[in-house]
């Protein structure tokens, strides 16, 4: 098995958790089940793209500031777990006959490269047993989950980050980070689907008993809600965003030209919502239903979208909060406000790695 343990020394050092986003670092450290760390600083255009650091001297002053400026209390380990973006990294869960654990490594090289869209020589790769949680299979085969991720990437993050100073402890994807920050870690036979609607991307993730097993995308984002507001309105980015922050979606009960301004992407959001639910439940049948739908993201404080696709969807959506996922691991959020708990999901479900 590959990369997930490859930096992993100890589940019970005391490493901090940092989301690297593409505008964005974040860091959050916990102790005694409590955040005692926690920053973030915003990257300058062009530093990080798509998951990659383009410029490694910025990237550096960045962190720097990132780690020096963290509160209330200071950090001063230098072990990290950091996670990759989805775009770099690939959950899959795969079905092969029944075999010894020995045989199943070489087994899962084959269906790597079936069903990854890299070569073998350009990932590193991960896997464990899913167990019977995911249906029972007359078949003979069994279930397998595998976490690839982009070589290139992968080393270089190593690489940067201990030129800078730190020892990478643990590395992940995105993914399962969140599913680790959001859900209760006492779920039994519970599907979850968690939308992460961020700048560039919308993801769905699906969950049962906490462990993600299916992950896709679509390119609706921030970034088309913004875009779509400036247009309607004839305004700068900036001020649409100031707008979109306000007044969230409109409303979708009356005449409302903010709401017709992004209706459009709304409607598209719901329609992939539903052809992936489809898909999962019909063609990967993983589960009979979804039990619940949590939203996180840059868009998930946004007034009046929650009452939206709840409506739309006809499942209840309730918004993502930490407090009420992993509470045997981490008991409250007092130092960070309600309103930006949320942007720390990665960070918070990385530092709880190793706790």
């Amino acid at each position: 098995m590959g990369f997930l343990m490859k930096k992993i020394i100890d589940f019970k050092d005391d490493a901090f958790g940092l989301s690297i986003e593409d505008d964005v670092l974040r860091i959050i450290r916990i102790e005694d089940k409590k955040i005692k760390s926690y920053s973030s600083e915003a990257i300058p255009k062009g530093v990080v793209l798509d998951g990659e650091i383009a410029n490694k001297d910025e990237f550096f002053r960045v962190l720097d500031k990132l780690i020096k400026n963290a509160k209330p209390k200071k950090i001063k380990t230098k072990k990290v777990r950091i996670a990759l973006s989805e775009s770099k990294s690939f959950l899959r869960l795969i079905s092969i006959p029944a075999m010894s654990e020995k045989e199943i490594n070489e087994a899962i090289k084959w269906e790597i490269e079936a069903n990854i869209p890299l070569s073998l020589d350009q990932v590193y790769y991960d896997w464990q047993l899913a167990g019977d949680i995911f249906g029972s299979n007359d078949t003979g085969e069994i279930k397998v989950l595998v976490l690839a991720a982009a070589k290139r990437v992968v080393d270089q993050y190593i690489e940067f980050l201990e030129e800078f100073g730190l020892e990478v402890i643990g590395i992940e994807s995105e993914t399962t980070a969140i599913v680790r920050s959001l859900l209760n870690e006492n779920s039994v036979s519970k599907t979850a689907l968690i939308i992460n609607m961020d700048k560039n991307k919308t993801s769905f993730i699906f969950a049962i008993e906490n462990i993600p097993c299916f992950a896709s995308s679509v390119p609706i984002s921030e970034k088309n809600i913004i875009g779509a507001i400036a247009k309607k309105f004839n305004i700068s980015d900036k001020k649409a965003q100031e707008i979109e922050e306000k007044d969230g979606i409109g409303s979708f009960f009356e005449d409302d030209a903010l709401f017709e301004a992004i209706k459009p992407i709304l409607s598209g959001l719901v329609d992939e919502v539903k052809k992936t639910i489809d898909f999962y439940l019909e063609g990967l049948k993983y589960s009979s239903s979804i039990d619940k739908i949590i939203i996180c993201g840059r868009l998930s404080k946004a007034k009046g979208l929650i009452p939206y696709l709840s409506r739309n969807l006809g499942i209840e959506v309730v918004e993502g909060d930490v407090r009420n996922g992993m509470t045997s691991s981490i008991k409250s959020v007092p130092i960070i406000k309600q309103e930006n708990v949320i942007k720390y999901v990665v960070a918070i479900g990385l530092a709880l790695g190793n706790k």
